[in-house]
């Protein structure tokens, strides 16, 4: 089958974390039996979808044998507003080409990628190895990566080594920062939650929309936050005004391109909702400023970042959810010290915080076989023989936790493409990625 088709019809599926990336895990099984590979498939059931690892070997490999792990995670993050998507017609699920650019939402991160995996490993697969492949498409990379934690936990794989799809421009990355998510609960007073409950209908009411710029969320100085937007025009209006409503953003990985707020001017509360969000976030920035004191300059940005990422508002009140990008020099008893800090900040204010993830750095010596030997097939293929770091979290932080060796390296732009409308890989990159994977196979496998 045409490759380019194949490219549309699995960006066409869609598998954002509301549907879960069950559709187009068992395409890509498919695509994988029909290429002549043993494919074990691992259920499980999340946010009500069914969720799919995807486990393809040589028929007949040793599954208690050493091997190695060629892995994309099948999952995508949700598209955000639709209009944006300029490219494909507002239709983010309708890959579309012009000239070398292939554009729509899982482009570049990260599916395409195991399609050029898939291409090129199934060119070997009547071979005899001396450490055999295994070609894993993972769910939920962009929720917390539980795909690649229940595929380690399942003890499904024997390897010491994996490589890892996420865009790159094919430049072998080394190390990637850590990544952590803080869950904020603001509540309404009793008098609040009256006040909204009777204020449905009132014709008083205004509502005001912000919209900024997407952006991945560990290069937020790419983007442009609606939410910190709307907090501005919070702390514009007089103190303790009424908020019925207040969203924004779809996602915590992402910097939110749009937000909205409802409020009732005439209407003041002491202590309100709006009033402790703006101290919330007034708490961030200044450690956000402090973050300069960590300066990595082996990373890009240098130094740990934050991103208001998604605020919402239930009956109860609004919970604002923030990510954190954190290099690997910053240990754990420096991240507890800043998780400390909000919880005496928020028990003071009266605010609910929780860490709802936590997913370390990942760190593999440029004198290891797996990097000199990717740094060696670079240099073949004339392609960036430096090794670099990357500033977004990916599924070699739960590798390394099991003693493997990781590079992550990919077609396509990453700073300032994924996660944002628009999204793109080029045509030549997936082809050149076919390539370096059927060369790793030679130099890792053979």
């Amino acid at each position: 089958m045409n490759f380019l088709y194949l490219c549309k019809k699995i960006i066409s599926i869609e598998s954002t974390p509301s549907t879960g990336n069950g559709e187009v895990a068992l395409y890509c099984s498919t695509l994988c039996k029909n290429a002549g590979l043993d494919v074990t498939l691992q259920e499980v059931m999340m946010r009500g979808n069914k969720n799919y690892n995807i486990l393809a070997r040589p028929v007949g490999a040793k599954k208690n044998k050493d091997e190695i792990i060629f892995q994309s995670h099948l999952d995508t993050v949700e598209p955000g507003p639709l209009g944006n998507w300029t490219k494909t017609d507002s239709n983010p699920f309708k890959a579309t080409i012009d000239g070398d650019k292939i554009y729509g939402l899982g482009t570049a991160d990260v599916k395409l990628d195991f399609l050029c995996k898939l291409s090129a490993l199934t060119e070997f697969k009547d071979e005899k190895f001396k450490k055999p492949f295994v070609l894993v498409g993972t769910f939920g990379e962009e929720i917390g990566m539980q795909g690649a934690h229940f595929l380690m936990e399942s003890k499904s794989v024997h390897a010491k080594q994996a490589i890892i799809g996420e865009p790159s421009e094919l430049q072998v990355v080394y190390a990637n920062n850590g990544y952590m998510i803080i869950d904020f609960e603001i509540p309404f007073s009793k008098d609040e939650k009256d006040f909204a409950s009777s204020a449905v209908e009132m014709s008083r009411s205004q509502e005001k929309l912000f919209h900024g710029k997407a952006a991945h969320s560990s290069t937020p100085h790419l983007g442009d936050n609606a939410i910190l937007k709307l907090i501005s025009y919070i702390e514009k209006l007089p103190r303790g005004t009424a908020i019925l409503k207040a969203s924004g953003g779809s996602s915590v990985n992402t910097v939110p391109a749009d937000a909205e707020i409802e409020i009732d001017g005439a209407k003041v509360f002491s202590n309100s909702v709006g009033e402790r969000l703006v101290s919330l976030v007034k708490e961030l920035q200044k450690l956000e400023r402090e973050f300069l004191n960590f300066e990595n300059k082996e990373f890009s940005p240098s130094c740990p970042t934050l991103n208001p990422g998604i605020l919402t508002t239930a009956e109860n009140g609004l919970s604002l959810s923030v990510s954190f990008r954190i290099t690997p020099d910053i240990n754990s008893a420096q991240i507890d010290k800043w998780m400390e800090r909000f919880e005496d900040f928020s028990k003071k204010h009266a605010i609910k915080c929780n860490r709802s993830r936590l997913s370390p750095p990942a760190l593999t010596s440029i004198k290891s076989d797996l990097v000199t030997g990717a740094l060696e097939i670079s240099k073949k293929l004339k392609l960036s023989e430096k090794p670099i770091t990357k500033a977004s979290g990916t599924e070699g932080s739960v590798y390394t936790q099991y003693g493997l060796d990781c590079i992550v390296i990919g077609p396509g732009v990453s700073i300032g493409n994924s996660h944002t409308a628009n999204e793109y890989n080029f045509v030549s990159q997936l082809k050149t990625a076919q390539a370096f994977y059927a060369e790793a196979v030679k130099r890792f496998c053979l």
